[in-house]
């Protein structure tokens, strides 16, 4: 038996812990905040998918789509008030999402998706090799060394023109990286679209190929593939003596002015990098500012103007949310952001590919956004 699966008890006792809600955590919910109504909370969303999978409620389309709109951010749900782990909702959704892909619902969305990716040699986005030649003349690599960059499609894609940046970085450290490099379609997108056993074929490929190559060490550039490759990996049943380090915890410093710190939904809520973009952003001398939300603190002071957190609000889905309404995406986005842009900031510095590509989508402008690669030291 799969072990990401409601047949398994471990499992069945996430969702049920999941339809029990917590009215403080749910008013940061980004899906309940722009529809304002009971069905985009969390908890009301999962117990909607137990009881259609227990046969207590009819399925529907309604109800399908509910279960495809949340953009699995991490925000607003019980685990925030409680500290416990915070994947216990993101779980509960993948598989009612396979659960409603199986009764038929969204088939063609999943097919086009699956359709896509086997048609443009294994990526969801265009990943030309020109490009990943331009990738290589910046990186420090080394032919037979064992450490590897894992570098993911949206930052080959969304991040392309921060390479040099990345380049830079990682030669003033020292590192040097495989010459395979990828770009890798990491299988997260298949998993967050409810397809679950494509999902956990393509991360256990990947791991395959790594291991085959001798790698002892893959260098993360996004928040969503170091979680994926550590916290995830149990809950797919697979496991590897790979160890995964974030680019984060290789940097000393940010080189940063009056700017806001957005570290991104996987970073701050999943990979639990607030802390160490805390230490990356913080000035020797700090005064907090009184007069902002409780859980959304402030400060003045040489460098960052906000304090990293697991309630900052989410600018959108990071990974490619295929089967939520585009509109709907949009609405999450417009708030957050008016939400952010209170505190005033220089320059909004975006730890998330995803994020930093829905930005510069919207026309907002590069001279007020920076990649976080141009600002590691």
């Amino acid at each position: 038996m799969r072990k990401l699966s409601f047949e398994t008890p471990d499992i069945m006792d996430i969702l049920n812990h999941q339809v029990i809600h917590m009215d403080q955590a749910v008013t940061y919910c980004p899906e309940y905040l722009v529809t304002g109504k009971m069905r985009n909370y969390p908890s009301r969303t999962a117990q909607i998918i137990r009881a259609v999978y227990l046969g207590e409620l009819e399925d529907s389309k309604e109800n399908a789509d509910l279960a495809f709109a949340p953009i699995l951010s991490g925000q607003g749900e019980r685990w925030q008030n409680f500290g416990e782990k915070p994947e216990g909702y993101l779980l509960s959704v993948i598989l009612g999402r396979e659960m409603f892909l199986k009764k038929g619902y969204h088939t063609q969305d999943a097919e086009a998706l699956k359709e896509k990716v086997e048609k443009n040699d294994g990526h969801y986005l265009n990943c030309s090799k020109e490009e990943e030649e331009e990738w290589k003349k910046v990186l420090p690599l080394s032919k037979n060394i064992r450490t590897g960059l894992l570098l993911d499609e949206a930052t080959f894609v969304y991040a392309a023109k921060e390479k040099e940046k990345l380049g830079a970085f990682l030669q003033k450290k020292n590192i040097c990286v495989s010459e395979e490099i990828g770009p890798y379609f990491t299988g997260f997108d298949y998993l967050a679209a409810g397809l679950v056993e494509e999902g956990i074929k393509v991360v256990k490929d990947l791991i395959a190929e790594w291991e085959k190559q001798g790698f002892h060490q893959m260098i993360t550039l996004t928040g969503q593939s170091q979680y994926l490759f550590t916290e995830m990996l149990s809950y797919l049943d697979l496991q590897t003596d790979i160890e995964f380090i974030s680019i984060l915890d290789l940097a000393d410093d940010f080189r940063i002015q009056n700017d806001y710190v957005y570290g991104g939904s996987f970073y701050t809520r999943y990979a639990k990098k607030a802390v160490k973009l805390n230490q990356l952003s913080k000035a020797e001398k700090e005064t907090p500012i009184l007069n902002c939300p409780e859980f959304l603190p402030q400060v003045e002071g040489e460098k960052r103007k906000n304090v990293v957190g697991i309630w900052t609000p989410p600018l959108c889905a990071e990974y490619e949310a295929v089967m939520t309404e585009p509109e709907f995406q949009k609405a999450i986005y417009e708030r957050s952001l008016a939400e952010i842009k209170k505190t005033h900031f220089k320059k909004l510095v975006v730890c998330d590919p995803y994020a930093y590509h829905m930005l510069l989508k919207n026309g907002y402008g590069k001279e007020n956004v920076a990649y976080y690669f141009s600002v590691m030291n």
